[in-house]
């Protein structure tokens, strides 16, 4: 009997180290990470309204990086093949606000499959290929004074879509369809019998091998009416950098031609070509210096955006920033230093300065 007992037990123990071996496998199969940005800081705005010459002095959120909070995971399904996610939601520091329109996960919403061999594909609502490959190549390191300032396409996400990102060797594709890229405007997203009503669609090449980076990008984004679904805005991108040392250099070119009547406003036709440094003094220590030149095809106007930031990192998930940009406007031009979150009087050159703590998590 006492023979018996001690099989029990031992078969019993056994059958629970199975189980736990088992459920760290599984854990180990899968992971799910909770990540964030924190950016705050103060900035100062000359000429700030579309009226007179007000100065905006204030305390604000994002002139660095806009900050955010989110989940990412995947799960190891064998033969090199993963399902993966990611929940990111956008936020301001300054009063706790969702941005991205109110939406809970504002900047990121998919899920997906992704392969060592055949690459990764994705439903939800997303990065466009236009906001994905040219982070990698803005000067001024997305800050709010960058690219982004340029034209809001350079931060675009699309809700209802599909994606696919693939590699081979040092080539990348990225490729985006969406059934309707803005579902919180009337009829941005599907609409029964007008199958071109918001549509939009996208694709982008790279070349990334050693020190440089060579991008190509064309996106199409039809009108959100049943009547202007006929037309579109058109963006072709072509930009590239040169790492040499501790220096970076930039290019790029953008070519807007938009007939949607209703966004001619927002993103009016025009050239933009760009250029700029990143230096690295010290490890810990960056300079960045770029100016973006707007020709506008509609108008006789032009308008230069010159800016340098100064980033000092406290340790790996802390750093300080300072940004300073000037914009020149010529006559008929309004373009403002920090895109749409302040406006400029016509003609008049703006000059924004931004200083600011970020903490990543």
């Amino acid at each position: 009997m006492k023979s018996n007992h001690v099989t029990r037990r031992v078969r019993t123990a056994l059958a629970a180290t199975i189980c736990a071996s088992a459920s760290i496998a599984a854990h180990a199969q899968s992971s799910v990470t909770l990540y964030g940005i924190l950016d705050s800081g103060v900035e100062y705005v000359t000429h700030a309204a579309k009226q007179g010459s007000g100065t905006l002095f204030r305390l604000n959120t994002g002139n660095r990086i806009n900050s955010r909070w989110g989940f990412t995971g995947k799960e190891d399904l064998g033969a090199g093949l993963r399902s993966i996610f990611t929940l990111e939601s956008g936020f301001a520091t300054n009063n706790g606000t969702l941005q991205q329109g109110g939406r809970l996960f504002g900047r990121q919403a998919f899920v997906g499959l992704e392969s060592d061999t055949f690459g990764a594909v994705m439903a939800g609502r997303q990065m466009t290929p236009m906001y994905r490959f040219f982070l990698a190549l803005d000067p001024l390191n997305y800050s709010s004074y960058g690219l982004s300032a340029q034209d809001a396409q350079f931060v675009g996400r699309a809700d209802n879509a599909l994606e696919y990102l693939g590699h081979a060797g040092p080539f990348e594709l990225n490729a985006l369809y969406s059934f309707g890229y803005d579902s919180t405007i009337a009829n941005g997203a599907q609409v029964p019998g007008a199958f071109r009503v918001g549509k939009q669609f996208d694709i982008g090449a790279r070349y990334r091998q050693g020190p440089f980076n060579l991008t190509f990008v064309y996106e199409q984004r039809q009108g959100t009416t049943a009547a202007s679904s006929g037309d579109s805005e058109r963006r072709y991108l072509a930009g590239g950098s040169w790492t040499l040392g501790n220096a970076t250099l930039y290019a790029g070119y953008e070519l807007l031609l938009n007939d949607i009547a209703a966004t001619l406003a927002a993103s009016p036709p025009q050239t933009m070509a760009f250029g700029g440094l990143r230096y690295k003094i010290t490890p810990a220590f960056q300079v960045s210096a770029a100016s973006y030149y707007h020709a506008f095809r509609t108008v006789s106007a032009h308008a230069i955006s010159s800016g340098v930031n100064a980033d000092y990192s406290l340790s790996k998930r802390t750093t300080l920033y300072t940004d300073v940009t000037y914009v020149i406007n010529s006559a008929k031009s309004a373009l403002s230093a920090t895109g749409s979150t302040t406006a400029v009087a016509t003609g008049a050159n703006q000059l924004a300065v931004a200083v600011g703590i970020v903490h990543a998590f």
